[in-house]
């Protein structure tokens, strides 16, 4: 009996000790749905599921911009709270970022901010203009050359029309261009159809997401060994390209002019310990390079192309625009030409970026010192904030009727306002730094395909302009996207395919 009356005492010391800790938690004020204050079951399920960015977007726009979603953890979609966490290392990446696709830190992954900004400096010469200028007439012959040679070649196998998918020929050319910066050489993906490194890359992806949701899951790799064949053939694909390039530094057949992510990185210095990064550090540098430079590009890409079929009024007139101002089809058109001539087509890349932009997946952070304030709520130490994307880019506070895919918001002095605010890039220290040569693939690839090729939906498709969607206010019906750190349609085989032929005239 005296044991009998211990366990229940212990019992309910526990169960108090419960309630209180409900009662007096601070995050008991932020509104959420009831079962974010007990367990993060709910919220895993989601993740597994790849469906954590419509359950973000669902939760924020039923609960307002600040919500409360696992028992530590709330998600932010103020554009102006975005902007303020992220302007500063104040807020440091959270521990979710370590380990990142099972390498050591990297420019992305790395939570020290003296790290980041080492990283930003070694490799910052290759995004600058002057680095992208080095390599202009390169990326220019990958995204125009090499990938329309291979549509004229797929149309004329077709007899003059035919249908090809985009999501798996826009992944190929961001490929052969990180390619030729990362590694030092074309992956030649276009003219063969793709390359195995893009494999390698999404399942190390798989396997990071995996075991940071089920760390115990990280003993297989050890029970199976298999499991992490593709991330070894990825290091030695790795380890090969950076003995190649020493090779020609050592010939001195090495161009240098040309100013390349590899080249930075095996020039530069680390300030912590004055050394050279090793063969390690560089193989963690180039697979970051490959899984942010192909998939986010590509996947932009991806959305904007569907955009353009699903509202053909916006297609014809961005066509028009294009062919207006570049009516010699041979005429290579760029990023600068594309800025100073096709203000409409830039206007339809950021609404693109604005409603389906590539990463969906909440950029985490930790609470300095003891607390700080967010949204009007006291948030403590030791709590995630997730920053949220797709929804600072459907904050309705700043963006008038945010479901409504409007490219004219963008035009005029309002619009170059807009665009400051975009966050598809992230924003503040931590912007992505392949930002312009995003933009520059961007520009080269759509236009000039515009410009040479007619588009159109496949008969049989089962999206379209008259296939409406109400939950968005009756726009058309957007194909499903799936969440694991970029946003893809979650079907591309199914979902991304276009009848082309070349222009009539």
């Amino acid at each position: 009996m005296p044991q009998t009356n211990n366990l229940l005492t212990i019992y309910y010391s526990i169960l108090l000790q419960a309630v209180i800790k409900f009662f007096t938690n601070p995050l008991r004020k932020i509104p959420g749905p009831w079962f974010s204050r007990f367990t993060e079951i709910p919220y895993m399920y989601f993740v597994l599921r790849g469906d954590i960015t419509r359950h973000h977007l669902f939760l924020l726009k039923k609960y307002g911009p600040i919500t409360r979603v696992r028992p530590n953890c709330v998600i932010i979609s103020n554009n102006k709270e975005f902007k303020k966490v992220l302007a500063t290392y104040r807020y440091k990446k959270s521990y979710v970022y370590e380990g990142f696709a099972n390498l050591e830190q990297s420019i992305f992954s790395t939570r020290d901010e003296n790290f980041n900004r080492m990283r930003r400096r070694q490799v910052g010469p290759a995004f600058s203009q002057t680095g992208l200028d080095s390599v202009d007439s390169l990326i220019t012959e990958i995204c125009v050359d090499s990938f329309e040679k291979k549509l004229r070649e797929i149309i004329q196998e077709g007899n003059g029309v035919v249908q090809f998918n985009f999501f798996k020929y826009f992944q190929n050319v961001t490929a052969d261009v990180i390619g030729e910066l990362a590694f030092g050489k074309s992956f030649d993906a276009v003219q063969n159809d793709g390359h195995p490194i893009t494999d390698w890359v999404n399942t190390a992806m798989k396997n990071f997401i995996l075991f940071k949701s089920f760390p115990i899951l990280k003993l297989l790799q050890y029970i199976y060994p298999g499991l992490r064949k593709n991330e070894k053939k990825l290091e030695n694909f790795c380890l090969e390209s950076i003995e190649q390039r020493r090779r020609l530094i050592k010939n001195k057949s090495y161009n240098e002019k040309r100013i390349d992510i590899l080249q930075m990185y095996l020039t530069s210095i680390n300030t912590s310990n004055n050394q050279p990064l090793s063969d390690s550090e560089i193989v963690t540098e180039m697979v970051t390079m490959v899984i942010a430079g192909v998939d986010t590009t590509s996947i932009t890409m991806t959305w904007l192309l569907t955009f353009y079929l699903l509202y053909p009024e916006v297609y014809n007139k961005v066509r028009e625009e294009i062919r207006s101002n570049f009516p010699d089809k041979n005429a290579k058109i760029t990023l600068q030409s594309s800025r100073e001539k096709l203000p409409y087509f830039i206007a339809t890349v950021y609404e693109t970026l604005r409603i389906r932009g590539s990463v969906g997946s909440a950029l985490m952070r930790d609470i300095p010192i003891d607390r700080t304030e967010i949204c009007g709520y006291e948030i403590p130490k030791n709590v995630l904030i997730g920053m949220s994307i797709p929804g600072s880019n459907n904050d309705p506070e700043l963006w008038e009727n945010p479901d409504s895919f409007n490219p004219d918001r963008f035009l005029g002095p309002e619009g170059e306002r807009l665009k400051k605010e975009i966050t598809a890039f992230s924003t503040g220290v931590r912007i992505c730094p392949g930002k312009n040569l995003a933009w520059m693939e961007i520009a080269e690839i759509i236009a000039n395909m515009l410009n040479n090729f007619d588009l159109e939906l496949p008969s049989d498709s089962m999206y379209g302009p008259n296939i409406l969607d109400a939950g968005r206010h009756n726009e058309p019906l957007l194909p499903k996207d799936v969440t694991f750190a970029t946003r893809p349609p979650a079907y591309p085989d199914r979902d991304c395919n276009v009848i082309i032929k070349e222009r009539a005239s």
